[in-house]
């Protein structure tokens, strides 16, 4: 195999694994966003709570 062809080759294993990772990128950004979401959701429940018991002790 001459240099030309194990830069091709190289190159498309590059360009293969970039979108690879991007994809996991993707994913992972999906999920974090997911994950912030409930942590809100859970955060505004608790703050809901609190509320509560604070107007009847107070």
């Amino acid at each position: 195999m001459d240099l030309l062809e194990q830069l091709e080759q190289r190159m498309n294993e590059l360009l293969r694994k970039n979108k690879e990772l991007e994809e996991d990128n993707r994913l992972l950004r999906q999920e974090l966003e997911e994950v912030r979401q409930n942590r809100d959701a859970v955060l505004e429940r608790i703050d809901g709570l609190l509320k509560r018991v604070q107007g009847e002790l107070g």
